[in-house]
C-alpha cells in the first residue's frame, strides 16, 4: 500500500515539474507574437543621425552556449537556430545571429563564460517615441523569458543584455558557467 502512495507521489510531483515547463513555453510563445507594428522602426544604417523627437535605443546582447560537444567537436544550435525575441509594447523583432567557437582557458569558476563554446552577439538599433516602455526579452532554447519596464529619453540610448547563468556543482566548472545554461537575463537601460 506504501507503494502505491509513493509510485502516486512521484506522478504527481513529476506532472507539476512538466506543468510549470510547459507554462514558460506558452509565455515565451506569447511573446513572440506581435499585436502592435506602430511601437519602433529598425535602422539599418548605425549612423544614421537621431531625430529630436525620437529615442534611438541599441540593443546589445551575447550568449555563450554549447548545444553539444561530442569526440572533441563543438556542435552549435543550428536546427531550431539560437534566437532572441524582443517585444517592445507589443511590436516583436527577433534577433539572429551567426556563433563565433570562443575559447577562454583556462576554465576558471570565477568566470562564467570560460572555456570554450559558441559566442552569439546580437545587437539591433531601433527609434521609437522617448517614455516608459514595457520590454520582453525571451530565450526560447534556455526556455528565459523577462519582462521589465525601461525608461527611454530622446536621443541616444542603450539596452544592454546580460546573461546571468545556471550554477554548477562539479568541477572544473563549479560555479555559474554558460555550460549549465542562461537562468535568468538582466536588462539596464542607460
Amino acid at each position: 500500500m506504501q507503494r502505491k502512495y509513493m509510485f502516486c507521489g512521484i506522478v504527481l510531483m513529476a506532472g507539476f515539474v512538466f506543468s510549470g515547463c510547459a507554462n514558460n513555453r506558452e509565455l515565451i510563445a506569447k511573446a513572440s507574437h506581435a499585436t502592435r507594428s506602430d511601437v519602433f522602426v529598425e535602422i539599418a544604417n548605425s549612423d544614421a543621425p537621431p531625430e529630436r523627437e525620437k529615442a534611438i535605443a541599441d540593443i546589445n546582447f551575447s550568449v555563450k552556449s554549447n548545444s553539444s560537444y561530442f569526440f572533441g567537436v563543438y556542435n552549435r544550435h543550428s536546427n531550431p537556430p539560437y534566437r532572441v525575441t524582443v517585444k517592445i509594447d507589443g511590436q516583436t523583432m527577433a534577433l539572429e545571429s551567426e556563433p563565433v567557437l570562443e575559447a577562454k582557458s583556462p576554465i576558471d569558476a570565477s568566470i562564467p563564460e570560460s572555456g570554450t563554446g559558441w559566442k552569439y552577439q546580437f545587437s539591433k538599433r531601433i527609434a521609437l517615441t522617448p517614455g516608459k516602455h514595457n520590454l520582453t526579452v525571451a530565450l526560447p532554447f534556455d526556455d528565459v523569458i523577462v519582462k521589465q519596464n525601461v525608461e527611454l529619453h530622446a536621443g541616444t540610448n542603450t539596452i544592454t543584455v546580460t546573461p546571468v547563468y545556471n550554477k554548477r556543482s562539479l568541477r572544473p566548472y563549479k560555479g555559474q558557467n554558460f555550460t549549465a545554461g542562461v537562468k535568468t537575463l538582466e536588462i539596464t537601460a542607460t
